[in-house]
Order: structure tokens, then C-alpha cells, then sequence
């Protein structure tokens, strides 16, 4: 007795100090709880702090990039002033005597004055001579013109070039302009042209130019392309682009094949087939459009033309670029209110367009695919596609080539647990007794696992016989034996309802499933129908782009069906 009172009081002290031990720690989680809000609040108060600090270091960076580059700009247009103030006025009055020489209202010992002062205070511009060169030859003046000409080209032979050649177009100087464009093709190098190129080939192409400009730009487009396609890098370039292009053209209904873009595990391989196959149709509408297009665009290149002439008297000339660029840049720091980043990045946009550079098969692609884009219009579209034609062809042809070979072979599907392929949809017999004979068997396996009600009727057996033979047919005796036949009616009639309702359940899975399998075969069929359909129009975009020829382009500006034709 004592030894059980004793074994409860120590009980007692141990689950009075486990308690004090749970009250304590209780304190200690408060207490932790307590430290880790205020952990929150000092690591939020830091990182508001170090924020702020942050937001000052950048406002001082960006409050003293402003005051440098205010300072700069000052000091930069100082400079620029000082070295190259005077190109200004010469830009001003190169203008000024265009417009003089259009109107014809300016005298010509005015234009002398003029031009003999602006090559004293300008002496290495080129724009200078050029300008004595035009007064010269307007008075008639040979052996002036001819030096100042020599000075001219001495000092910027291309830019002295353009000026002239688009100076004789305006004043219809026919011969003159042809030698000048000569002397302009002579500058051209058809690994590297400058995108003003483009406006020029648009501007013979429509006959802008005169008709004898037709032959010298045939026999230098000829060369050039002799020469660039003697090496394959240069049209496997435009091949890859052509092709890339293609692939673009496609399209695709994603609620055409519904069932097929739900059951089949290929579908996307199947769908970038059918979009390849489908690209064909709009192609060839593509190329027909650009070859048929009759619209008028000589005004809009004259526009192009003097918009390029205008450049060349009043953009910057090369010696005044670096400092232009760094008066810009610090005009734009300013404007941006200091942030360099931002200024750099807008700086980098301003690529004029001049100086983007490409080789000729190139201008021609980027013509070819987005005429707007590249700086020219619908006619030198057609020419382009006219003189790209052979590896438009091959593109094309690659193209084709790489989808067929990348087509599905079979459809493979998978339908609640059910998987088959099929080619085409016409082995739908074959595919419909697969079908049974997998649900047939999914159903003898969820069947297995139901189990047997074998072992519950013995044991509802063993407790019927073993209660009557204990107790006889008294009360205990009837109760064990009704007992352990409750368990085997219970046993026997649960199987039989799982049972059921496997069957059931499996029976409607098989019906739901034989409708999709079904839907999958005809959606195939469909299918391979419209793929056939769409892939057998690949041999009609192929003649239309082997019909088309450089004889076939046109303009309405002036006749130049034959514009790649040798006269």
C-alpha cells in the first residue's frame, strides 16, 4: 500500500514540474515570437533605409550627370561653332541656291559671290566646291567648274557623285546624269550597300531616271549577282530566310480536328504539318498580287530622290559627326534629367539611314518581304521576287521537302487508357475489335480485384457451426448460427453489387470511349484528306514561281516590262 501511495506522489511531482516546464516554455515561444516581429520590423525598417539610400545615391548620380552634361553641351556646341560654325550657313545656302537654280529667279553673279565666299570659309567641305561648281556651270563658266568639280571629288567623291547625278535628274539633264550614274554604280560595292541604293533602283526602275539607265543598271545587277552567288553562304542566306518566310504563311483552325487535338499525343506534330501544307495556297496568292500590281509610284520616288538629295546638303558632314554625337548625347542626358542609361538607349535608336549596310542579295529579300519596311515600294517588290526567283524556287522546294519528310506517319492515340495508332482512318474495323478486345480484358482485371467473398463465407460458416455445436439450438446457439449466416448474405451480396457496378461503371467508360475512337477515325480521315488536298497545291505555287521571269514585271509609271532585258 505504501508503495503505490508513494509511486502516485512521485507521478505527481513529475507532471507538476512537466507542467511548470510547459508554462515556461510556453513564455520562451512568446518571448521568441516577441524578438522574431521585431526582427521583421528592423530587417523592413533596414531595407526602407537602405531604399532610400539607394534612391539618393541614384538622384545625386543622375543630379550631377545633368550639371556634367550641361556643362558639356555648352562646351561641345562652343567647339562646334568655333570648327565647323561656317558648314551651317554653307548648308543653309546650298538650300537656298537649289531652289534658286529650280526657280531660275537667282542672278548669276549673285550664285558667284556666293559660292566663291563659301569655298574661302569652308575650305574642306565638300558641299563648297560643289556649290561653285553648280553657279559655275549655270553662268557657263568651263575651266572654274572643272577645278572646283576636281576639289569637289577630291574632298567626298561619293557624296559629290549622288549630289551631281540627282542634280542632272532634276534638271533633266539626261547625258550628264547617266555618266554621273555610272560613276555612282562604279562607287557601289554589292557586299556592302547603303540603303539608299534601294531608292535609286526603285527610281530607274520606274523610270524616273532615263531610259538609257535600264541597260547600265541590267549590266551591273548581273554582275553583282555573278558575283555574290559564287559564293553559297550568300544564297543559302537568302534561302533560310526565304524558307523561314514560308513557314509563316501557314495556318491552322484549332477547333477543326477538336478530338484529334485532344486525343492525339501527336497533335502538334500533326498540326505543324497541316499549317505547312496549308501555306501554299496563300503564297501563291501572295506572289500573283505582287506581280500584278499596276499602281503608279514615280511621284512618290521623285519624292524620295530630292528627300535624298536634301540630305546630303543640310545632314552633318563626317568631321562634325563626333562632336554632333556627343551634343546629342548630352542632350538627351538632359532631357532624360540625368539618367545616362536611358539617354545611351535612346541614342542608339537614332541609326540613321545611311548607315545600314547590306549586301545586295539582301536588299533585294528585305524588298521582296516588306518593300515599305526597306524603303521601297510594291514595283521593286516585283522586281526583287523577278531577280530572287531561282532561290526563291529552291527555297520553296527545301521547304516542301522538310515538311513531307517530317510528316506523321500515324496518329497515335491514347483514349481513357485505351492506346492505338492508325495511318489514315480507313482501318476502322480493325481498330473498333481492338478496342473491345482491350475493354474486355480491362474488365476481367477490375474484376480480379474485387477479390473473392470466400474467406467472410467461411468464417460466417465457421460461426454458424461452431455456435450450434457448442450450444445446441438454444438462444446462444440460434444467435451464433444467424450470426455467421448474416455474414455470408452480407458477403455474397456485396460481391454481387461490386460486381455490378464494375460492370456498369467499365461498360460506360467502354461506350464513351468507342464514340471518341470513332470521332478520332473520321476526324483522321478528314485529315489526311485535307493534307493531300493542301500539299497537292505545292506544285501550283511551284509554276506560278517558275513562270515568273524579270520580262514579266511592269510599272504604269513608264514602260518597263523589259527592265532586266538586255536592249
Amino acid at each position: 500500500m505504501s508503495q503505490k501511495v508513494i509511486s502516485y506522489a512521485d507521478l505527481s511531482f513529475i507532471n507538476s514540474a512537466l507542467r511548470a516546464i510547459k508554462a515556461d516554455m510556453h513564455e520562451v515561444n512568446i518571448e521568441i515570437g516577441s524578438i522574431n516581429t521585431k526582427h521583421d520590423h528592423l530587417k523592413n525598417d533596414l531595407l526602407s533605409l537602405m531604399n532610400s539610400f539607394n534612391d539618393f545615391v541614384e538622384s545625386d548620380i543622375k543630379h550631377k550627370s545633368l550639371q556634367l552634361a550641361e556643362t558639356r553641351q555648352g562646351n561641345l556646341k562652343q567647339d562646334l561653332q568655333i570648327k565647323f560654325g561656317y558648314y551651317a550657313e554653307v548648308r543653309r545656302m546650298a538650300t537656298g541656291i537649289l531652289q534658286g537654280v529650280d526657280t531660275g529667279i537667282v542672278g548669276d553673279d549673285t550664285l558667284r559671290y556666293t559660292t566663291e565666299e563659301v569655298m574661302i570659309k569652308a575650305p574642306n567641305y565638300w558641299l563648297a566646291p560643289a556649290l561653285v561648281v553648280l553657279a559655275s556651270w549655270i553662268r557657263d563658266d568651263k575651266n572654274t567648274s572643272e577645278k572646283a568639280l576636281n576639289e569637289s571629288l577630291k574632298r567626298d567623291d561619293y557624296k559629290t557623285t549622288l549630289f551631281f547625278m540627282l542634280i542632272m535628274r532634276r534638271l533633266g539633264r539626261n547625258d550628264a546624269c547617266l555618266q554621273w550614274m555610272n560613276r555612282y554604280f562604279l562607287h557601289q560595292n554589292p557586299h556592302n550597300l547603303a540603303r539608299e541604293f534601294i531608292v535609286i533602283l526603285e527610281a530607274i526602275t520606274t523610270g524616273v531616271f532615263q531610259p538609257a539607265s535600264h541597260q547600265l543598271m541590267i549590266t551591273n545587277v548581273k554582275s553583282w549577282i555573278d558575283q555574290l552567288t559564287q559564293t553559297d553562304n550568300y544564297i543559302d542566306k537568302q534561302k533560310d530566310q526565304w524558307t523561314n518566310f514560308f513557314k509563316t504563311k501557314g495556318s491552322h483552325s484549332s477547333s477543326q480536328y477538336p478530338l484529334l487535338e485532344e486525343f492525339a499525343t501527336n497533335w502538334n506534330d500533326l498540326k505543324a504539318s497541316v499549317k505547312q501544307a496549308r501555306s501554299h495556297e496563300a503564297l501563291d496568292k501572295h506572289f500573283k498580287k505582287i506581280l500584278e500590281t499596276t499602281t503608279d509610284y514615280s511621284k512618290a520616288t521623285k519624292i524620295q530622290l530630292d528627300e535624298i538629295l536634301s540630305l546630303l546638303v543640310t545632314n552633318f558632314d563626317d568631321e562634325e559627326l563626333p562632336l554632333q554625337n556627343e551634343v546629342r548625347l548630352n542632350q538627351l542626358i538632359i532631357q532624360k534629367e540625368g539618367d545616362k542609361k536611358a539617354a545611351q538607349a535612346l541614342m542608339n535608336n537614332e541609326k540613321h539611314i545611311f548607315d545600314e549596310k547590306v549586301d545586295f542579295l539582301q536588299m533585294l529579300t528585305n524588298a521582296a518581304f516588306d518593300p515599305e519596311l526597306s524603303g521601297a515600294t510594291k514595283v521593286t517588290q516585283a522586281l526583287a521576287v523577278s531577280i530572287s526567283q531561282p532561290w526563291i524556287v529552291e527555297a520553296h522546294d527545301t521547304f516542301t521537302a522538310d515538311y513531307r519528310n517530317n510528316v506523321e506517319e500515324n496518329v497515335e492515340l491514347t483514349i481513357d487508357g485505351f492506346k492505338t495508332s492508325t495511318t489514315d482512318g480507313t482501318d476502322e474495323t480493325e481498330q473498333l475489335q481492338k478496342h473491345d478486345k482491350y475493354w474486355a480484358e480491362f474488365l476481367e482485371n477490375e474484376l480480379k480485384k474485387l477479390g473473392s467473398p470466400t474467406v467472410l463465407i467461411f468464417v460466417g460458416a465457421i460461426i454458424s457451426l461452431l455456435s450450434l455445436a457448442i450450444f445446441k439450438f438454444g438462444v446462444i446457439g440460434i444467435i451464433g448460427g444467424l450470426i455467421g449466416g448474416l455474414i455470408i448474405f452480407n458477403s455474397i451480396n456485396n460481391h454481387r453489387k461490386a460486381k455490378k457496378k464494375t460492370i456498369e461503371n467499365v461498360t460506360e467508360r467502354k461506350t464513351k470511349s468507342k464514340e471518341v475512337l470513332r470521332g478520332c477515325i473520321a476526324e483522321t480521315v478528314d485529315y489526311r484528306k485535307e493534307f493531300a488536298l493542301e500539299d497537292a497545291k505545292a506544285e501550283v505555287l511551284r509554276q506560278t514561281l517558275q513562270s515568273i521571269t524579270p520580262e514579266d514585271f511592269s510599272s504604269t509609271s513608264r514602260d518597263t516590262r523589259n527592265i532586266l532585258q538586255t536592249s
